[in-house]
This record gives C-alpha cells, structure tokens and sequence, in this order.
C-alpha cells in the first residue's frame, strides 16, 4: 500500500476553502491513479491500495462537509462509495483465499477435501467480484465522475465563505474525530459485541486519516498519534475479518448440515473454531495498543499539539524572519518620513 501523497503547496495558514479544494483534487487523483493497478489481478496489492486511496478520499470528504456547499458533492459521494463497496468485495477475498489457502495446509487430511470445497467457493464468489470491479472502474465511467467530482468541488467551495484558515479546520477536525474515538473505546471491553468493535474501528481509522491529512500543519509530534491509531486500527481490523467469517461459516453450516453433507459441515466447523481462537488473539492484540495509547497519554499530546500554533507557510515565515531581521532600516524610514513633514519647517513662525 503506497503512502498518501504530501498536499503540494498547502497554505495552513490560509483560506480554509482553498486547501479543501487542494486536498480533495490530489485524493481524487491518487485514487484515479490506482485503476490500472487495480485491474492487475496478478498482484492483489492494487486493489489494496486503491481501496485505501479511496478511504482517504472519503473519509476527507466527510470531514470537510461542514466547511462547504455539500449538496454539490452529494452525487459524486455516493459514487465514490459504490466504487469503495466493489474494491472492498475484492480486496476482502482476496485477504481471505491467501489466509485460507495457509489455513488448509494445517487441516486434518480427512477435513482438508471440505477445506478445500470452501476455498474454491471464495474463489468463484471472487471471480464475480472481479467482474464487477472491472466494470465499475471502465475508463469512461471514471472520466465522467472525474467530471462531476472536479465539478462539485469547484461549486462547493467556490460560493462558501469563511474566516477559518485550513489549520483552522484541521484542529476541529482532529478534535471531533478524537473525541469519537473517546466515546466508543468502551467497546474494547464487550468483547462478544462485534458491533460495538466494528464502530471502534471505523472511529480509530477515521482519527488516523485525519491526523496523516492535517499532520504538515502541526508540529511532528502529532506523527506518534497516528502511528499508535494505526496500530490499534489493525487489530481491530483482523478482529472484524474474523467476526466477518465467522458470521459466514455459521450461515454454510446451516445449510450443509440442511443438506446432510456430513464431511462439509465437520470441515467448516474446523475453520469455526480456527476462527474463533484467531479472534481472541486480535482482541488481545487490540487492548495491548489500547493500553499503549493510554499509558503514554496520546489523546493528551495530541490536545497539547493542537494548542500550539500551527505551522506557517515557508513564504510566510520568511517574511516574518525579515522583519525581526531588519528594524534599523524600518526605523530610519519612519524618522526620515517625520523629518520631512515637520511643522515648524513649513509654518511661519
């Protein structure tokens, strides 16, 4: 998965539209620059990292709809999502037939033929996913929402006025999303609430999205924040993947066992259990960096960086450093300005 790109020539201390503008179009064109990638089935991590480019450019979206006119970009959301959802469908099975296929190297030789019959079954539900990813993504279905998103960013910024500067935004931002995370840690401690974990980890991405968006305009402090939501992100993550197969094994039992395929079910009850052990050790991976967080007090630190003032643009600061520079020369200016304008020279006495 390839790093987000660095916003190029971002103001922090500027108008706040300008840099939504600045980041939706590069989020936008690291997504669009995934495709071919994605299409390469030879190498799953193009999905992988268009799904993420996607992620990225969802979630700052949703970030910055309070800040611009959202109904224009409305429309261009909910296809963004379409293409989210069918990237998804591919890179989870993807995920899943590679750890299958070393999940079915550890079973029984009298379960691994059952084994076997469910990672052939991924492999065709993947197949189709395939195709629907392929057409999703045809060239000129992305150049028309290329269009409309370039469209509804320019109408959505374009009319919206404010006093905010973009580090403005990005310390509210950061604030909201930390302050989510906050709220539904508590999910860490009903361990058999799959979706009290699953919006923990939707909270905890969204945190580390927007810190990695908004970190160029704070000081570097703030990078240690991310890394620590990252971690707990993926614990949580292979927490969800098991909960998610879990969920799917239970619903193939039933129907093998409707079916009184007797091989099939002691094969799939094999994987249920692999499953279920997995997901303790994900969950205890997931309270360690909890607790990591905790103990070194990130929420804390992040509050203190976002107290300080944000960085400056470099042509900013130069001009502020030229003038602690050169006082001397300002001050002869004035004086000589008050010498040539004094009164006694140019009233009669």
């Amino acid at each position: 998965m390839a790093k987000a790109k660095r916003i190029s020539g971002m103001k922090c201390d500027g108008p706040a539209t300008t840099g939504i503008k600045q980041v939706l179009v590069t989020r936008f064109e690291e997504l669009h620059g995934w495709r071919d990638a994605a299409l390469d089935w030879t190498d799953p991590e193009g999905v992988h990292s268009m799904r993420v480019a996607s992620r990225r450019l969802r979630s700052a979206l949703r970030d910055f709809m309070p800040y611009v006119r959202k109904r224009n970009l409305t429309p261009a959301f909910k296809k963004l999502r379409d293409v989210a959802d069918v990237l998804g469908r591919v890179r989870d099975l993807d995920v899943a037939i590679l750890a299958l296929e070393q999940i079915e190297k550890q079973a029984p030789p009298k379960l691994s033929g059952g084994v076997k019959q469910f990672v052939d079954n991924q492999r065709e539900v993947r197949e189709r996913a395939r195709k629907d990813l392929k057409a999703t993504l045809r060239k000129s279905e992305l150049k028309q929402l290329k269009s409309e998103f370039q469209a509804g960013i320019d109408k959505a910024t374009a009319s919206a006025e404010s006093l905010l500067t973009f580090a403005d935004v990005s310390r509210t931002v950061i604030l909201e999303r930390l302050r989510e995370f906050e709220r539904l840690t508590n999910g860490l401690f009903k361990p058999l609430d799959a979706e009290a974990l699953h919006e923990l980890r939707i909270a905890v991405k969204r945190l580390r999205y927007a810190v990695e968006l908004f970190q160029q305009c704070w000081s570097r402090a703030i990078s240690a924040s991310a890394k620590r939501a990252a971690r707990i992100q993926s614990a949580l993550g292979d927490l969800h993947d098991c909960d998610v197969w879990i969920d799917t094994l239970g619903k193939q039992i039933s129907g093998a066992r409707k079916q009184k395929d007797e091989q099939y079910v002691a094969a799939l009850v094999w994987l249920l259990t692999h499953f279920i052990k997995l997901r303790t050790k994900h969950l205890r991976r997931a309270l360690l960096h909890w607790r990591e967080w905790e103990r070194h007090d990130t929420s804390g630190r992040l509050r203190t960086v976002l107290n300080e003032k944000p960085r400056v643009t470099r042509s900013r600061r130069k001009k502020e450093i030229a003038a602690t520079q050169a006082p001397e020369v300002e001050t002869e200016r004035v004086e000589e300005a008050v010498t040539i304008v004094a009164p006694e020279e140019i009233l009669p006495a």
